[in-house]
């Protein structure tokens, strides 16, 4: 009975003298979980042109693009602000130089609030500004994205994802400003196949940004819809015969909606890229052609027939042109005619044709005049929300690409 009675009275001096973290209080706060993922299958057929030989065709059934998203997010101590966290895997297209059959393209923290966002990890890059309605990222890859000067992997995931420390704020809802400390991701030339990517964490470039957004949500009739400016820099290591160099390239994008309809929407998608390139010798291996100097404009006109506000049909067409300044008319150009009709929510049916020509020194380094591609298949998508506690927000479907959306690359706010 002593020994009890001394405790209790010890007890409460414990209480008073023990360390500051023994007191600690960690409310265990379920937070709100954000799943969603599409499988996207296509059948492909491709025919290339070269200058010399017979044309070769090429059958395949095409994953690529088909992804899986976890998201997590939470209130931090006060009710405007919120911490987040993503994951996402997806399946890289068949002909790459990644080692891997899945490719981690988002792991990226951050925290947001009304005004401002700050995100770290790994996402999309800054080197675009809008969507454009292809199948696939990459179907226009050459023409809507600043080249990966590190990069000579024949990996487009290489060209459109990589680390980065990004802060935006918005003044108003619709005018923001960003910038972006970027880690593209860097490879061997000289090993591609057992070390393509050699670094995909130093950080070797960065980009402002400053845009006019108008969510559909609050905007529907004619008039812009999204129009922005990006400055882009990269700081290029030696690869092979390429010296130590820089390179800056400027964006600009405009996003026009054409109809005063929602319920039969015609959008003007309309982007280009002036790149002041570095030093480049040749356009004959990637590399040289992502470092070269280069002038891009993407243009592109979609149709959606959305009876009761619901999408039952899409077409659309994007083109893409393409000059290397330096070198004899080396310039390319493509057009991706393509059509969508929804089967049911988020179950679609997808067909697209892409014709890509090659003229000058560009023909002669690739040793390709054009090729002729065209896809059939079919796309699953859901999304889901458990313990809704911060707030209606975004699908984080929005995070990938979608031949629908309409204005900023990944979603926008």
């Amino acid at each position: 009975m002593r020994t009890i009675g001394m405790l209790l009275c010890v007890l409460p001096l414990l209480a008073v003298y023990a360390p500051s973290h023994a007191l600690e209080l960690d409310p265990k706060v379920p937070p709100e979980i954000n799943f969603g993922g599409k499988m996207l299958v296509t059948t492909d057929f491709l025919r290339e042109d070269p200058q010399a030989g017979n044309a070769s065709n090429h059958y395949a059934q095409n994953l690529s693009d088909s992804s899986l998203l976890f998201g997590f997010s939470k209130y931090l101590f006060t009710d405007n602000d919120y911490g987040f966290a993503v994951f996402g895997f997806k399946l890289p297209d068949h002909d790459t130089d990644l080692k891997d059959d899945i490719y981690l393209h988002q792991a990226h923290a951050g925290i947001g609030g009304k005004r401002y966002e700050l995100l770290l990890g790994r996402t999309r890059l800054t080197n675009t500004l809008i969507s454009f309605p292809t199948v696939r990222d990459e179907d226009l890859l050459a023409y809507t994205h600043v080249a990966n000067g590190q990069s000579n992997a024949r990996a487009d995931e290489y060209q459109i994802f990589g680390g980065l420390v990004r802060g935006t704020y918005w003044f108003s809802p619709f005018w923001m400003v960003g910038g972006a400390l970027l880690a593209r991701t860097e490879t061997d030339p000289a090993d591609l196949v057992n070390n393509p990517g050699i670094s995909s964490s130093d950080f070797n470039g960065g980009s402002v940004t400053f845009a006019y957004d108008v969510p559909e949500a609050i905007k529907f009739d004619r008039g812009i819809r999204f129009a922005g400016i990006t400055l882009d820099h990269q700081r290029l290591d030696v690869m092979g015969t390429s010296p130590r160099d820089r390179k800056t390239a400027l964006i600009a994008a405009l996003t026009y909606n054409l109809s005063n309809n929602p319920e039969k929407t015609v959008v003007l998608d309309l982007q280009g890229i002036v790149d002041q390139g570095a030093d480049a010798l040749s356009l004959s291996s990637q590399v040289e052609r992502n470092r070269a100097k280069n002038t891009a404009v993407a243009v592109a006109v979609r149709y959606g027939h959305r009876p009761y506000l619901q999408t039952r049909w899409f077409a659309g067409v994007a083109t893409g042109w393409k000059k290397y300044d330096d070198f004899n008319d080396a310039s390319s150009f493509a057009v991706a005619p393509n059509w969508l009709y929804r089967l049911g929510s988020g179950v679609d049916l997808t067909a697209q044709y892409v014709y890509r020509k090659n003229r000058g020194d560009l023909a002669s380094a690739t040793g390709v005049d054009g090729s002729h591609e065209f896809l059939v298949g079919l796309t699953f998508a859901f999304d889901a929300t458990i313990n809704e506690t911060v707030g209606e927000g975004r699908s984080i479907l929005n995070l990938e690409h979608n031949m629908q959306d309409i204005g900023p690359a990944g979603g926008g706010h």
